[in-house]
């Protein structure tokens, strides 16, 4: 009898983890009684938790960009007894090949990354960056995305709970102006602010995020219509503020990719990244981009490295006005 137990070794970001859903789902129509386990970081795990198609997800307690040689040895060598006969490694890392290869996994399947021969045997070649991050994903099983394979949440009617946890009671929009990777890609404070100025004579506006400047800038604003969640809301709680928005603006950000995975407009703004590697995988007609894809764009960087990140202050709010009217019309 074949073995029909695979591990998956998860990204490390939440925008990364959304997009490798379209993996799952690929690897699941693959062979609908596979057993598909997700080794997934502890900050991501209340998210990996949404994902379809998952059997067992196994919590690594690593930190992110930490090496912890030691725990992935032990870990590697618990999960032994589960008998995988593949891994498919969807980082490039080093480090995050090391858990497959101790735990004995015949076929450890991914691209080359960071010259990991030996820990990668089965290894892929890699496709054009303007391919997109999902088909870098679904390369590894020599697929191409389609809409079939799209990233869905089922969240189920959460309104009564959103009154009761948050006071939210009529027809909202949610802003998320945080962007983990770096100020490259976090449109400028004040226009947030002057967006959600716009917007709360129509809308009551939830923010959601970490950026405590920015929370305070928007506490600035008075009205009985601004939600300020900065800083109160767990990823899972993300997940139920935005399942039920009329639109979601945001950076290109986990949190972007989360709306998109609960199926709400989205509006995007993207600075140093690029809307063709990372777009949101929702319908066309449930996305508005805005790119300004200047000469120097994208330089995926952190932080500008001209000194002028024009990429994002060119964006205005006007703009991001117009595509909101768009998805709400």
């Amino acid at each position: 009898m074949s073995n029909n137990k695979v591990l998956v070794v998860a990204p490390a970001w939440i925008g990364d983890l959304i997009i490798s859903s379209a993996f799952i789902n690929a690897l699941k129509k693959s062979d609908s009684n596979l057993q598909i386990d997700l080794l997934v970081n502890e900050n991501l795990s209340d998210i990996a938790m949404f994902l379809p198609n998952i059997t067992n997800i196994i919590i690594s307690k690593t930190s992110h960009g930490k090496f912890s040689f030691f725990y992935r040895l032990q870990l590697g060598f618990n999960l032994r007894k589960n008998n995988y006969s593949k891994s498919y490694i969807l980082t490039n890392s080093l480090k995050s090949a090391i858990i497959p290869f101790i735990a004995g996994i015949k076929d450890r399947i991914s691209y080359l990354g960071e010259y990991r021969y030996g820990l990668i045997n089965g290894i892929i070649k890699t496709i054009d960056r303007n391919k997109g991050m999902v088909n870098r994903y679904l390369n590894i099983l020599d697929r191409e995305y389609t809409t079939d394979l799209q990233p869905l949440f089922n969240i189920g009617d959460n309104q009564k709970k959103l009154e009761e946890k948050y006071s939210i009671n009529k027809k909202y929009i949610v802003i998320c102006p945080d962007a983990e990777y770096g100020p490259a890609k976090k449109w400028p404070a004040q226009n947030w602010v002057n967006l959600v100025e716009n917007l709360i004579s129509n809308y009551q506006v939830v923010v959601v995020g970490l950026d405590n400047s920015i929370k305070n800038k928007i506490n600035t604003l008075e009205s009985n219509n601004i939600i300020n969640l900065i800083g109160k809301t767990s990823l899972k709680d993300a997940v139920e503020v935005l399942s039920s928005a009329e639109c979601v603006v945001s950076n290109d950000s986990g949190l972007m990719h989360l709306s998109s995975a609960v199926d709400v407009p989205i509006v995007g703004i993207y600075g140093s990244s690029s809307p063709k590697y990372t777009p949101p995988l929702c319908e066309e007609s449930k996305h508005e981009i805005i790119y300004k894809d200047l000469d120097c764009s994208p330089c995926f960087k952190r932080s500008c490295p001209l000194g002028h990140t024009n990429c994002l202050n060119y964006i205005t709010v006007d703009m991001v006005l117009s595509a909101i009217a768009r998805l709400t019309e």
